[in-house]
């Protein structure tokens, strides 16, 4: 049996025409330019799969340094010679049933009784546990297709979760895929061409280039030998190894029918490599941020912890953590730290490879799991403006009036959950908070909006109190009719109206002053003193 990934239909893009395909990594690679993007059954596959490509793309094409990148920016299309030889050279490392090299594989699983291939795919039930998304069960004799496999044997070497495993001999316990850790940033660029770009900065391993790259990084397809079936523990090499990082042992099995029909049957999954080392030394498709405090010595001593999308608040409330460098202050520019790709993007906006005014799209993806690692809760995606006048300054006051306009949201946020928590507590009733899940969602596009607002009169070096003025009154009234609904739309009578009346009085209060609050603190960062 083969199946070559390099040349068999197996990742799903969209045309820039809308119409969604199949292709292979090579065609991927040779109509970028005509594709709009891979796309997923999952955000978490979605994500895996453009790491994989992002991998293959700095081993085929590097680019070796600013130069060489804005050759292939400028270019009208890949080049396929260096594509053609690299896949050439390596074919054989990217067939799913090689029987050396089975392709992110443990050969030497062979050995070991394979289990349902439901344990590739997170929404199927393995064994008898019927889960809430499918009701497929071992009884049902699941088989996958290769390009589904192939699909999801990338996605679980990112995300698996954590837990007890089947032992290859005694070790049964791993920690979950590294990718769980942190919300995974894409630069999304008008191509799929632009955006391998945009999120592939200069590779140089000769020359220790990009972050914590050693001469010795390569992806998992190039290791001379196929990985031990023994869990171990190490640092990445490079970029590209963490890119392709086996975090489980895995091997597939399949069977042929008589008119050369593969299906994927079973699989082995064991435990395989830990990640050791600090995740904001070594991963660029993440940020990073130090809770604050007023005390230097404390806030020095603060851990740096990975922004993460959260299933209520968006991920534009980590706007600065995302988007802005460092800053003119490092005692407060310290406390955050943009994925890796933004700087290189600020860059290219000086040599103006990248006018000024564009406005790319962050997609984010990220899994939640439950308390013990071990339990898929949640898959999450969220989109995000990235205007690049954003990227490329440095400025204390947009910092500044981007943190002011995060608390803005979060006060009012914690005031519409104190006049729940109150009224249930008049009531005797049990703790709810529904008004966040009427609240926080609405929130994403005005904010959309308020950067590109900031944008502009960045750009435009004008005053940026008309972007503040926006989003002061956006949050207002969102929060109002939120509060409204709940005082007014909900059957009540007698004590509980007088209660929900008192609560939604003090809220109002709340907001008021709040948003005065708000208007007084930008107002010593906004710029119309210059514009005047």
């Amino acid at each position: 049996m083969r199946f070559d990934l390099t040349v068999e239909p197996w990742l799903p893009v969209v045309e820039c025409s809308g119409e969604q395909r199949l292709e292979s990594l090579f065609g991927v690679f040779a109509r970028a330019h005509e594709l709009r993007s891979v796309v997923g059954d999952t955000p978490t596959m979605q994500a895996a799969l453009y790491r994989l490509l992002l991998a293959l793309f700095h081993r085929v094409y590097g680019p070796p340094d600013k130069e060489a990148w804005a050759e292939l920016w400028c270019a009208e299309q890949f080049p396929e010679e260096p594509l053609s030889n690299y896949l050439e050279q390596w074919r054989g490392r990217f067939d799913l049933f090689h029987p050396t090299h089975p392709f992110l594989q443990c050969p030497a699983l062979r050995a070991c009784e394979p289990a349902s291939v439901a344990k590739l795919v997170p929404y199927r039930a393995v064994g008898n546990n019927a889960t809430l998304f499918d009701q497929t069960t071992t009884q049902d004799r699941l088989t996958l297709a290769p390009a589904e496999a192939a699909r999801w044997l990338v996605t679980i070497q990112a995300y698996d979760t954590g837990g007890l495993k089947t032992p290859y001999r005694k070790e049964k316990t791993s920690e979950k895929a590294p990718c769980n850790q942190f919300g995974c940033v894409l630069l999304e660029g008008n191509s799929l061409k632009e955006t391998l770009l945009l999120n592939a900065p200069p590779y140089n391993p000769e020359f220790e280039q990009s972050l914590m790259t050693a001469s010795q990084d390569q992806p998992i397809w190039e290791k001379p030998e196929p990985p031990s079936p023994e869990p171990d523990e190490r640092s990445p090499q490079g970029w590209t190894d963490l890119l392709t990082w086996p975090s489980r042992r895995i091997l597939l099995f399949a069977n042929e029918s008589n008119d050369g029909q593969i299906a994927v049957n079973g699989v082995v999954l064991t435990p395989g490599i830990r990640l050791r080392g600090e995740l904001r030394y070594i991963e660029h498709m993440a940020a990073f941020r130090r809770p604050y405090r007023k005390e230097k010595a404390a806030q020095d001593k603060q851990p740096w912890l990975p922004v993460l999308l959260q299933e209520r608040r968006g991920i534009w409330r980590h706007s600065r953590e995302l988007l802005l460098a460092t800053g003119e202050d490092s005692s407060r520019g310290h406390n955050r730290q943009r994925p890796f790709m933004m700087d290189h993007v600020a860059e290219q906006i000086y040599t103006e490879l990248i006018p000024s005014d564009t406005e790319f799209t962050m997609r984010v993806f990220g899994q939640q799991l439950d308390r013990n690692g071990g339990a898929i809760e949640a898959w999450l995606e969220e989109t995000l403006p990235v205007p690049v006048a954003l990227l490329r300054t440095t400025s204390l006051r947009v910092e500044s009036i981007i943190g002011f306009a995060v608390g803005l949201a979060d006060d009012v946020g914690s005031a519409l959950k104190w006049m729940e928590s109150q009224y249930n507590k008049a009531q005797g009733a049990e703790a709810r908070h529904t008004l966040e899940l009427a609240y926080w969602p609405r929130l994403s596009e005005p904010f959309a909006d308020f950067l590109r607002r900031l944008a502009d009169a960045i750009q435009r070096q004008a005053s940026e109190t008309p972007a503040t003025n926006f989003w002061m009154q956006a949050v207002r009234s969102i929060a109002r009719s939120t509060a409204d609904s709940w005082a007014y739309d909900s059957p009540r009578q007698g004590r509980s109206l007088l209660v929900a009346a008192e609560m939604h009085s003090a809220f109002t209060g709340i907001l008021e002053t709040r948003c005065k609050k708000f208007c007084d603190e930008v107002a010593g960062y906004t710029n119309d003193e210059d514009d005047a």
